[in-house]
Formats: structure tokens, sequence, C-alpha cells
């Protein structure tokens, strides 16, 4: 999915392809914003990557569905960017945030 050096993944090429047309733009009447949030499932609760552990609440962020019908993570952290390298360091962060459980199983 995100692939390092030469070995881009879809996440990087996608995230680049963004960036490219924003920056294509001529219509100066149109704003773009780009956010990026980063969550994890585990053991059934809904947590946001993109704060310190010790924040994090206990019983999770709850999911929900708006009137319109579109589902959302009540309280997920956005964070805007505007570049990839943004986003590549807000992965990190989360990556480093996440839940990691060791098992006996492979």
């Amino acid at each position: 999915m995100v692939g390092y050096g030469s070995n881009k993944g879809i996440v990087p090429i996608a995230c680049d392809e963004i960036f490219k047309r924003i920056n294509l733009n001529q219509d100066k009447n149109l704003e773009y914003q780009v956010q990026f949030s980063m969550l994890e499932i585990y053991n059934e609760k809904v947590q946001d990557l993109l704060i310190p552990p010790k924040n994090k609440p206990a019983g999770g962020l709850k999911v929900r569905e708006s009137a319109t019908g579109a589902v959302y993570v009540e309280g997920l952290s956005k964070h805007p960017v505007d570049c990839y390298k943004m986003i590549a360091e807000k992965m990190d962060e989360g990556y480093n945030n996440r839940s990691i459980g060791s098992t006996l199983m492979n």
C-alpha cells in the first residue's frame, strides 16, 4: 500500500496525483482542503492513531451515520496537509501510536 523508495505503493501515487491536480487548477474561485486522519480498530475499539496513546478514550471512538447517510468516526482528529511528505510524516506518527499485542500465533 505504501511502498518505499522507487517501489512506491498506491497511497503515495494517489496522493501525489491529488496534489498534482490541485496545482494544475487555474480557477482562482476554487479552494482545496486536504486533511489526513488515521485510525485503527483493535479489540473491537476504534482509536485515533494521531493522538498520544495516554490520551486515547478508554472506550474508543464511536462510528456514526449522518442524516445524509455518510459514515464518520466521531471525534477523529483531522490534520491539514499540502503535500505527500506531510502525509508520510503523519503516517509515521500514527504507525508509532498503534496498539501492538503479543500473541503466540503466526
